[in-house]
């Protein structure tokens, strides 16, 4: 490996010399016609294994004159040791190094990184931008592409710490996108998952084209939105201006688009339900101009109102945050009150369209509010956007759930019962053909008498659920959030009405102002969660909506 890596420094000394492409590939070639067709791979080192096939590649193109060669490369997590840029101690990081930077300088070796910035090493965002700066701002070489993502909690979860796709490109030419020849048969896709040894897959030929076929898709899906871009070699005619505008955007990804800190608090997405049913029946200036422009008017008043936030209109669907205070001491108080701030604004947006609707005199459309809220401790405040368009917004699991409580239907609900009381409803009816069910419960063992009472709560929460499916305003809260709230409600001396048969009904009932409040609660899994969630939905009467004023209630 000396030889190489001796062999590899000298020929990255002389090209950082050179500006003519068509020379820095002859000196490229010139090299590896000198070296030898493969080198040594310690098979339980990733950086081994990556060399080896990056040298292979650098190969085929330089000495055996193969056309397309290309690397596609998506890091989540950088390695301490590659993020020190102090290579002397580790050959195998040295050498892949070297092979990178000829990847960075080769014409036809083209080259596509992505990074996925890591959410929770904030400690190391200096790091970050120093292996930036260094590999693609203040570097010789002409033609690497960079995208930078600043990926949410969520779906960075579903990627490795690294990820690089080694074959060949197509031969169409794309704005800003090289495409992979996913029917090449030598192609080799290598996953790190972290920085321990052997804990790293590598697949070749089929495997490989078949596994980085849904991460391109997946990217070619987004990656206009979500990235920004950068061609390595600076121009000689941009000034020290625009390379420190093109370097904030970096840096901005980094300190805002990827928050150094946690936030607590709840996200809501409220949609206007039944409003293709309304905008069919009454049209378009109906629908624009009495209900949605003034509902989104007083949405922002009714935000600002309860120390929230806009996040984004989205067609229908409103978007808000609310962050907990950070200068509260006491942190229990200030969870309280973020949630019971939530609620009141959410309460309040029905009353908001309850009025739009009784001024229009469209009391009898069908038009509602759905809304999904949700509590969590993972929020985090992004900066996000390409160069052109940047905006604010908050991303996490926290987000993604409240979006998922918003959209999720009742017959979903339903679906999702059945499979999370499949084993009571199989056992019950084995049950119920050796003996009535009518008996006392004492005839029967500890766990029969469980089957029996999750087959009555399940039957009741089918039965409640079939009533919400009439409902056409309620809010729909996961458990964090409920919880919150229920503690709120017990400082208040609002106590619950029926906490001894709730277990068994599907319901926790309140009396707010006169009114009762009944949060039925079911169990859901949401797409992309890997669990059952337990989630309440509380209904909203109209004439709850005309009479309460829910700030003075709670």
């Amino acid at each position: 490996m000396q030889e190489q890596l001796k062999s590899l420094d000298e020929l990255l000394t002389e090209l950082a010399t050179l500006s003519d492409q068509n020379l820095i590939e002859e000196k490229i070639s010139q090299c590896f016609q000198k070296l030898p067709k493969q080198i040594y791979i310690n098979a339980n080192n990733y950086y081994s294994n990556l060399n080896y096939h990056l040298y292979r590649y650098v190969h085929k193109l330089y000495v055996e004159k193969e056309e397309g060669v290309c690397m596609w490369r998506f890091m989540k997590n950088i390695s301490s040791d590659q993020l020190s840029l102090k290579y002397e101690e580790n050959p195998p990081l040295q050498l892949l190094d070297y092979l990178t930077k000829i990847y960075f300088y080769s014409d036809p070796l083209d080259d596509l990184t992505c990074l996925f910035i890591p959410i929770n090493e904030s400690n190391q965002i200096n790091d970050y931008l120093g292996w930036i700066r260094n590999y693609f701002y203040d570097a010789n070489y002409p033609t690497s592409l960079l995208w930078f993502y600043a990926l949410d909690s969520s779906v960075a979860t579903f990627f490795p710490d690294e990820i690089v796709f080694i074959g060949k490109r197509l031969p169409e030419e794309h704005e800003n996108i090289l495409f992979p020849d996913l029917n090449y048969s030598d192609s080799v896709l290598l996953k790190r998952y972290s920085s321990g040894k052997d804990d790293f897959i590598v697949l070749n030929g089929k495997d490989a084209n078949s596994e980085f076929k849904t991460l391109f898709k997946n990217l070619t899906d987004e990656y206009k939105d979500r990235c920004l871009s950068h061609s390595s070699k600076k121009s000689e005619d941009s000034s020290e201006e625009d390379y420190n505008k093109s370097w904030k955007k970096f840096t901005d990804v980094l300190q805002f688009g990827v928050s150094d800190t946690y936030e607590h608090g709840s996200i809501s997405f409220s949609d206007l339900r039944n409003s293709t049913v309304f905008l069919n029946k009454y049209g378009k200036n109906v629908f624009r101009n009495e209900i949605q422009q003034p509902f989104f008017k007083r949405t922002k008043l009714v935000s600002q109102k309860f120390n929230g936030r806009i996040d984004k209109f989205m067609g229908d669907n409103v978007m808000c945050s609310f962050l907990k205070s950070e200068s509260s001491s006491d942190r229990e108080k200030s969870d309280r009150e973020t949630v019971i701030n939530n609620f009141r604004a959410i309460f309040q947006l029905n009353q908001v369209l309850l009025d739009l609707l009784k001024d229009a005199n469209l009391l009898n459309s069908e038009l509602g509010l759905r809304s999904g809220v949700s509590y969590g401790k993972e929020i985090l405040r992004s900066n996000l956007g390409n160069e052109l368009v940047r905006d604010f917004t908050v991303t996490g699991e926290t987000v993604n759930f409240a979006a998922r409580l918003e959209h999720f239907s009742i017959n979903d609900l339903k679906l999702n019962n059945q499979e999370y009381f499949k084993t009571a409803i199989s056992r019950f009816h084995e049950i119920s053909e050796v003996s009535s069910v009518l008996k006392s419960l004492n005839n029967f063992n500890p766990e029969t008498k469980r089957v029996i009472q999750d087959y009555v709560l399940y039957q009741n929460i089918t039965s409640n659920l079939e009533k919400l499916e009439e409902t056409r305003f309620d809010i729909r809260f996961n458990q964090e959030f409920y919880d919150l709230l229920r503690e709120y409600f017990l400082l208040k001396e609002i106590k619950q009405l029926n906490e001894e048969t709730s277990r068994l009904y599907g319901f926790d009932e309140y009396e707010l102002g006169g009114y009762k409040f009944k949060f039925y609660f079911s169990h859901f899994h949401a797409k992309g969660f890997n669990k059952f969630e337990k989630v309440y939905i509380l209904p909203l009467s109209t004439e709850m909506l005309t009479n309460l004023d829910i700030a003075t209630v709670v």
